[in-house]
C-alpha cells in the first residue's frame, strides 16, 4: 500500500521516498532482500494458500492466472521448505475473497458469497489451515469461518513460518 497508493498523500514529503524503498511485505523481504531460498522447520498440516489480489497484482508475490507468464509463487516456495507441510491444490488458485476494503461494506452479500466460495474451495481440497499474506483477506475469511463454525484454522503466513521454525528446533 505504501509503495503504490500513498504518493498522492505523501509525495514530496521529507523521507517518503526512503520509506517507500524500505517497505516490504514479509515474504517479499525474505525472498527478494534477504534472498532466502528455503526455510527450516516443520509444519505437518494440510495448508491452503490464499493468494490475495493485492499480493498478486500490486506486489508481484505470485503469477496470476490471467497472465501468460511462467507460474511462480514466492510464498509457496517459502512454505514448501517446511517439513511435513502439504500444500493442497485449490480449484481456483487466485480468485478474490470478496473483501476489497469498502467493497465488503457496500456489497456485503456479494462479499460474503465470494468469501464462502474461497472457504469452500479450501475445505473441498482438504485444508486444515488457510494461510495468506493479506490480513484483511484473512480477517474476512476467518469471520465467515467462525460464523459457520467450520474446522478450518486461519493463520498469516508469518505465523505458519514461525510455528514451523519453533517446531523444528
Amino acid at each position: 500500500m505504501v509503495r503504490h497508493h500513498y504518493d498522492g498523500y505523501l509525495s514530496g514529503r521529507p523521507g517518503f521516498d526512503q520509506l517507500k524503498a524500505k517497505t516490504f511485505e514479509v515474504c517479499e523481504y525474505l525472498t527478494d532482500v534477504l534472498e532466502i531460498e528455503t526455510v527450516c522447520g516443520k509444519f505437518p498440516h494440510r495448508v491452503g494458500l490464499h493468494q490475495s489480489c493485492h499480493g498478486l497484482r500490486e506486489l508481484g508475490l505470485a503469477s496470476s492466472s490471467e497472465m501468460v507468464n511462467q507460474p511462480f509463487s514466492k510464498v509457496q516456495k517459502l512454505l514448501q521448505g517446511l517439513a511435513g507441510i502439504e500444500l493442497v491444490e485449490l480449484s481456483r488458485t487466485d480468485e478474490c475473497c470478496g473483501f476489497g476494503g469498502t467493497f465488503a461494506v457496500n456489497e456485503e452479500a456479494v462479499s460474503c458469497m465470494m468469501g464462502n466460495d474461497r472457504i469452500r474451495d479450501h475445505v473441498d481440497a482438504g485444508a486444515e489451515v488457510l494461510t495468506g499474506v493479506d490480513m484483511s483477506c484473512l480477517m474476512h475469511l476467518e469471520g465467515l469461518i467462525r460464523r459457520q463454525k467450520k474446522k478450518l484454522r486461519v493463520m498469516h503466513v508469518a505465523e505458519v513460518l514461525i510455528a514451523g521454525e519453533r517446531a523444528g528446533r
